[in-house]
């Protein structure tokens, strides 16, 4: 009799999850997968839009709006998707762990993965989009470094969602102060404004939030000459790394009394 190894045990567990996950979300619906690309290509299309047609200048730094705010909102949703979709991530399949194979942290991490693709996906329509339709330069000056700011968001948001997800079924009251806390996030992060625009005196407080800073950081990747002056690189990963370590051991701390709850 063949015995599995513990890689090909993960791997099947990952795929079933994977799998599982995608028919709940997307196969409901004939157009399932169609509908989780329209919230993040609406939501760039539309306020790119609003936001064009009430500015009275249709560009930062001579980056046009729309690059303007599609690199910041997409680079934004890696991260707050992360977070929102895989704080549930353990508390809706609490049916699952029964079986041995099966743990909260593949849960967590299908989620994430599942979010980063479709993220990714919607930015390649968008850079078709906006070669095709409106002419615009739309690749990456420096693809080496925009991967990297992304991978850095998703590995923060991963290491908060680990948290998230614990707080989501021992502490279910303050769990609801995390939507609260991403949608302040959301307005501070350099979505609708780069950096340089705003006055100094407010810099000091807006350059602790590290979402900001790798905002800044993928569109200096994407558009060359961009002034990401202000924020660093080095910030992100200072963030990252340690929010995944903690959200790991808040995890581990915790697991038994998860499954046991």
């Amino acid at each position: 009799m063949n015995t599995r190894s513990h890689w090909q045990i993960q791997k099947a567990v990952f795929l079933a999850l994977f799998f599982r996950e995608t028919k709940s979300r997307f196969g409901r619906f004939r157009l399932g997968y169609f509908w989780a690309l329209i919230e993040p290509l609406s939501h760039i299309l539309v306020l790119s839009l609003l936001f064009s047609t009430i500015r009275q200048r249709d560009s930062f730094y001579g980056v046009p709006f729309p690059i303007f705010f599609a690199t910041g909102i997409l680079a934004f949703f890696v991260f707050q998707k992360v977070v929102m979709r895989c704080r549930t991530g353990i508390s809706a399949n609490m049916g699952l762990f029964g079986f041995k194979q099966v743990k909260p942290f593949d849960a967590v991490v299908v989620r994430a993965a599942i979010e980063i693709l479709t993220v990714l996906t919607a930015m390649i329509i968008l850079l078709w989009i906006g070669a095709w339709f409106f002419e615009l330069q739309t690749l990456p000056a420096d693809p080496l470094k925009a991967l990297c700011v992304l991978f850095l968001l998703a590995l923060l948001g991963l290491g908060i969602a680990f948290f998230a997800s614990v707080v989501e079924v021992l502490y279910e009251e303050w769990a609801k102060f995390i939507p609260q806390v991403m949608r302040l996030i959301y307005f501070i992060s350099g979505i609708f404004f780069p950096l340089a625009a705003v006055p100094e005196q407010f810099h000091v407080y807006l350059i602790w939030n590290p979402a900001l800073h790798g905002l800044e950081q993928f569109r200096s990747a994407w558009v060359a000459g961009y002034p990401s002056d202000g924020t660093s690189l080095a910030y992100l990963v200072w963030w990252a790394l340690p929010a995944m370590f903690l959200g790991l051991w808040y995890y581990r701390r915790n697991q038994v009394k998860v499954l046991t709850l």
